[in-house]
């Protein structure tokens, strides 16, 4: 199943429910929609996985090690009563799904405002991108816990200086 979930791209939805899939299973299945960007539901409640094989599937569906990573997460394939976190993919929209999850990602860090130290392994061009997606999903965030949108604008504005070299790097100022 593994194998041909990650070859196959005609296949839009999966019914694998009650099928006695244990974690190795679960494993061998996230690491599939790796390469997977077609399948749009995958069905896998009521077999034998434990949080574990859960666990599996976080890192494909949202890779919260840094901004990049969460970008390059799974946006397409919807889990419904598997994955109950914000690794969920609700929306049919990938670009609302990538969007929701830089949000979330930026707004946990902005707890410790932490933001801008992450900066460094993204490309200076996308922090438009990033502020926009705080502007458009502040708003309409479930199953994340939300910062007040001006507070990340102003964690990055303050601290500017740490993203200005970034700039002069690039030959942009």
């Amino acid at each position: 199943v593994a194998d041909f979930l990650a070859t196959n791209t005609r296949l839009k939805e999966l019914d694998l429910r009650d099928n006695n899939l244990n974690d190795s299973d679960a494993e061998l299945i996230a690491n599939a929609l790796r390469s997977n960007t077609t399948l749009r539901v995958l069905l896998l409640e009521d077999n034998n996985t434990t949080d574990a094989g859960e666990e599996y599937f976080r890192p494909v569906m949202c890779d919260e090690s840094s901004l990049n990573s969460v970008a390059d997460s799974n946006h397409t394939c919807r889990l419904p009563g598997f994955m109950s976190s914000s690794c969920y993919n609700p929306s049919s929209d990938m670009g609302e799904n990538r969007g929701r999850k830089l949000y979330g990602l930026l707004s946990s860090r902005n707890k410790t405002m932490s933001n801008v130290q992450h900066f460094s392994d993204i490309d200076v061009k996308v922090l438009p991108n990033i502020l926009q997606a705080v502007q458009n999903y502040s708003n309409n965030m479930h199953g994340y816990e939300k910062a007040n949108p001006l507070s990340i604008v102003y964690e990055v504005m303050r601290r500017w200086d740490k993203v200005t070299p970034l700039y002069k790097t690039l030959g942009k100022l």
